[in-house]
């Protein structure tokens, strides 16, 4: 899933970046194709899921349809999880893409928030993934491809099937899309533990806290919400592995309970993470400045209170102009984190639940049509 590594632009000087770079084979795709990024994304839906649709037409073995209870056709239960899968493997390649995206238009943001050293690490954020990391990268994904296979041969064990059988059926899709999806998967962790450790050592070592233009700082909380914001994504979609769409008041099939709501968690978790990541080391150097500013303001506030207790009318204004001072300080934001990204944060933690509130909507107007309560 990786390419070789990137060449260094001259016109962007030493910091942007040095050979030392390169970026997985979908942001590659993302690059060359015309279509741009909306476009692209749903070729790749498309083409996965058309491709279990082919499958499923050719072999039958499950057909893509069976006639519900009403008589109509409906789409069956494995079908379902196909589109499903299809779903995650798609919105899997498009955040790669989209967090290289999300760090090109931070980057200059980054670069105003920390000092001049620390503007090839900022840049290098967006430059892609260092050489260094690429064998945990590639162990990982290879890694996940095993997995993959190892879960379509439970599959075949439990479901009484041959390899010969099995693979003249769906779930030739299964074998060839699962390594990817797994592999996919896997190497999202690696990226999550690499980006974190990224961030918080660019904000540890370089980040310059001026109380005057904490507004710099926002971009950080930009940065945490758009990588919160994709694991929550994600989750919701892996939430649709609960929801029968053939049967919407059956929301929670029992095995599939115990597979998807430890991979719902970690998708949430993952996305609180890197959240954190970027918020919380911030949030210890801004306590920390205004403490250290607080400390200076009470120096000078002792040093006049005397002259100004003795009636000295200018240690008096000063002393007051200290007192002022003091508690604009004390009143700045800890966080750096616009009411605007707190309203869009507490948005993004509903989006998991949209599936199951999706079913009940669904399901509610279902009944209405056709007991003729809507009329």
């Amino acid at each position: 899933m990786d390419t070789t590594p990137q060449q260094a632009d001259p016109k962007t000087g030493p910091a942007a970046s040095q050979a030392g770079y390169y970026q997985p084979l979908e942001v590659r795709a993302y690059r060359a194709s015309p279509g741009g990024f909306a476009v692209t994304t749903l070729t790749i839906f498309v083409a996965v899921y058309g491709l279990y649709v082919l499958i499923a037409e050719i072999t039958g073995r499950p057909p893509l349809f069976e006639t519900g209870a009403d008589g109509d056709p409906v789409l069956t239960q494995v079908a379902w999880i196909a589109l499903v899968l299809s779903l995650i493997f798609t919105a899997g390649t498009a955040f790669t893409e989209a967090g290289r995206r999300m760090w090109a238009a931070e980057i200059p943001h980054l670069i105003a928030a920390v000092t001049p050293q620390g503007a090839a690490g900022a840049r290098g954020l967006a430059d892609g993934i260092p050489i260094a990391w690429r064998r945990y990268y590639t162990g990982m994904f290879f890694a996940g491809a095993v997995a993959g296979l190892f879960f379509n041969g439970v599959l075949i064990v439990t479901s009484n099937f041959t390899l010969s059988t099995y693979l003249a059926s769906v779930g030739l899709w299964f074998v060839l899309v699962s390594p990817f999806l797994y592999g996919i998967g896997f190497r999202a962790g690696v990226d999550v533990a690499r980006e974190s450790s990224a961030i918080k050592q660019l904000i540890r070592d370089h980040l310059e806290i001026d109380l005057f233009r904490l507004d710099r700082l926002d971009v950080f909380g930009r940065i945490g919400l758009r990588a919160a914001r994709s694991w929550m994504i994600m989750a919701a979609i892996l939430l649709l592995f609960l929801i029968n769409p053939n049967e919407p008041d059956q929301l929670f099939a029992a095995e599939q309970l115990w597979m998807t709501v430890p991979v719902v968690s970690a998708s949430v978790l993952g996305g609180l993470f890197l959240l954190t990541s970027a918020l919380h080391p911030v949030h210890v150097k801004i306590r920390a400045a205004k403490q250290a500013e607080l400390d200076r303001i009470h120096a000078e506030m002792s040093a006049m209170r005397d002259k100004a207790l003795a009636g000295d009318a200018d240690a008096a204004s000063a002393l007051a102009g200290y007192t002022d001072y003091e508690v604009w300080v004390n009143g700045l934001r800890e966080w750096p984190v616009s009411a605007s990204i707190t309203t869009r944060f507490s948005l993004y933690i509903l989006l998991p639940v949209i599936p199951i509130i999706g079913s009940y909507v669904f399901e509610t107007l279902a009944n209405r049509l056709v007991t003729g309560g809507g009329g």
